[in-house]
């Protein structure tokens, strides 16, 4: 369904270009922007490989470079295969960490801290998006508040994960334990390291890192917009990108196909890009930050995930 989106999309676009303007685009982009795209799409896994070795390290747990590299692109791998929300890359992390010896307690402090962080990242790029939208006018009112709206969950929702686990609103979690549906998360808060959410700089760190990976994405589209041949205010195409993010997240489809494509291609276009280009550079991007790392996290899930023999440290 997702496929046939994204086909839809691209067949409404180049009936309403005409065919020269894509040969020009063709003709006038620059390949050499194409590798510094892929060279910051590959940074935002290595941003990710460092959360996961932060984390277990604030669990006297060793975990390497190269494995928390492959961790990113597995979590990723998942993430993307099963619109979970995050839950099964966060699972495909959990299992493979515990195979690798982590305790419990940390293997919980770690997720936890992840999704987190990533929650108060993402609202924190949302907040500044929705504050150039408004103020340049990029996109509709409604988008914009709704951005704003999905700002407060995000924060709540942080607040939430870092506040329960560290001991506090302990009515709010003997109300929450009656909930039936919500007792894996408890169990996951009850497993994990209190110790760990009090940690201003481990917080700090990871939060870092999260926020470096969403500014690594948008700097890729904002590459793949100039491999084009594409002129767009910096601010303008950080609103569009988040924009489409939010679009993603919220969508049914894995990885948001369809979707993301379809609202960053209006969005390019409301802040003055041509449909060939935004239609040309949203693909671009699509195909360094979802499609590319699809077959290596395959391989890196199935590895982490093997045998213990295969995945010893």
């Amino acid at each position: 369904m997702g496929a046939a989106v994204c086909a839809t999309l691209v067949l409404v676009v180049t009936r309403r270009a005409e065919e020269k303007e894509f040969l020009k685009l063709a003709a006038t982009s620059r390949p050499g922007w194409l590798g510094l795209a892929l060279l910051l799409q590959s940074a935002t896994y290595v941003m990710q490989g460092l959360v996961w070795k932060i984390t277990a390290r604030a669990a006297d747990h060793h975990l390497t470079l190269g494995n928390s590299f492959k961790l990113s692109l597995a979590s990723l791998f998942a993430d993307q295969a099963l619109p979970t929300a995050g839950v099964s890359g966060m699972a495909i992390a959990s299992g493979a960490l515990t195979r690798r010896g982590m305790s419990r307690a940390g293997v919980a402090s770690a997720i936890l801290v992840n999704l987190a962080m990533y929650s108060f990242a993402y609202a924190c790029c949302m907040a500044v998006a929705a504050g150039i939208a408004i103020f340049q006018r990029y996109l509709p009112g409604w988008v914009a508040m709704t951005m704003l709206l999905f700002v407060l969950i995000r924060i709540g929702m942080a607040w939430l994960m870092i506040a329960l686990p560290a001991g506090g609103l302990q009515r709010l979690r003997e109300r929450l334990r009656h909930i039936g549906k919500l007792s894996s998360v408890m169990r996951l808060l009850d497993e994990a390291d209190a110790g760990s959410f009090r940690d201003r700089k481990l917080l700090s760190q990871v939060f870092a890192l999260h926020l470096t990976t969403f500014l690594l994405d948008a700097a890729t589209l904002w590459v793949s917009v100039l491999a084009l041949g594409g002129v767009v205010p910096p601010g303008g195409l950080f609103t569009s990108f988040m924009a489409s993010t939010f679009f993603r997240t919220v969508g049914i489809m894995p990885g948001g196909l369809g979707t993301f494509e379809t609202a960053s291609v209006l969005s390019l276009k409301s802040i003055g890009l041509p449909l060939p280009i935004a239609l040309s550079a949203t693909l671009l991007f699509r195909g360094f930050s979802f499609w590319l790392p699809m077959v290596p996290g395959l391989i890196c899930a199935r590895r982490l995930l093997g045998s213990d023999r295969r995945i010893a440290p």
